[in-house]
């Protein structure tokens, strides 16, 4: 089976708190499970930055509703391939608020979504950044209520 990753950014269009953002999980940890989508969601400021993964044609669809999603816009993938393994194995959808003062900061990289050195550095080092994420994360945020 052919895996394929997808990383995006994208403006919300109205601003996220804690339980817009568990809703958001919700639905799309039912839909991904579905799938066996798996990845991760991050949010600052009002812009997301989502890492997708999962059989290509499925990723291909999720994308294709993505882009019809209406709770953003300004969407822009920045990287699209086909990889060997999972970053996110068995996570429907991991949700990292970058909101939160506990995971405001990846060591050494910025957390500004829209900044082009940021895009760089995630990339650089994603396995990096997905091994701080997994460490940093509670049950809850990577499985949701479900797992307390």
């Amino acid at each position: 089976m052919s895996l394929r990753r997808i990383i995006y950014t994208s403006h919300a269009t109205n601003e996220y708190n804690k339980r817009d953002l568990l809703d958001l999980l919700h639905e799309s940890r039912g839909y991904n499970s579905i799938d066996n989508i798996s990845g991760v969601l991050m949010y600052r400021d009002g812009y997301f930055l989502q890492i997708i993964e999962g059989e290509d044609s499925l990723v291909d669809d999720l994308v294709k509703r993505i882009a019809n999603d209406t709770r953003h816009d300004d969407i822009k993938i920045i990287n699209d391939a086909l990889v060997e393994q999972r970053l996110f194995p068995g996570w429907s959808m991991g949700c990292a608020d970058f909101e939160d003062p506990t995971l405001s900061l990846i060591p050494g990289i910025s957390n500004e979504f829209t900044n082009p050195q940021f895009i760089d550095d995630l990339l650089d080092r994603l396995p990096e950044v997905a091994s701080y994420i997994h460490k940093n994360l509670t049950k809850e945020q990577i499985y949701g209520a479900e797992a307390s």
